[in-house]
């Protein structure tokens, strides 16, 4: 029931992407990231990559809500590595949204979200550069077992 109800709200949060993408320009967009695990979890995983749908919808002033609904893939450790056997590797949805401020071309923004696998709830404080479509971003993981750094690059359509 867990599983079909993430999916479900996977397809419903795809398709508000696609819908507000194409309703307004640059709302919407597709990025990649780059994961590095941190503290205990680090302990559990190696490093991964990530794939994600991101929406970016424009409040009043300087605010905006953001989204994003995303695959994780961290790597199993390496016995070479220090550990004393291989680990399993980790994959991971994200499913978050919070508010932005948009300061120019710079942005600082704390998300909530959930993430299946880890079934946990997290925050995700966020900075960033936008340069018309093109965004860079750091996205850090702060709360319980699955602390990460997302190093993200992506482009709004």
């Amino acid at each position: 029931m867990t599983m079909r109800l993430v999916t479900c709200s996977l397809l419903l949060i795809a398709n508000l992407t696609a819908t507000w993408a194409l309703a307004a320009p640059q709302n919407g967009g597709l990025a990649f990231s780059y994961v590095v695990p941190k503290d205990d979890f680090a302990q559990r995983v190696d490093k991964g990559w990530g794939a994600a749908l991101i929406f970016d919808y424009p409040l009043a002033g300087a605010f905006d809500l953001v989204g994003t609904a995303g695959y994780y893939r961290f790597s199993g450790l390496d016995p070479s590595s220090g550990t004393s056997e291989q680990g399993e590797s980790l994959s991971l949805w994200e499913l978050a949204a919070g508010p932005q401020v948009d300061l120019g071309v710079l942005y600082l923004g704390c998300d909530a979200g959930y993430y299946t696998d880890l079934a946990e709830w997290g925050l995700v404080p966020n900075l960033g550069l936008r340069k018309k479509t093109i965004d860079f971003g750091l996205r850090y993981k702060v709360t319980d077992v699955g602390r990460f750094l997302a190093v993200r690059v992506g482009m709004f359509f």
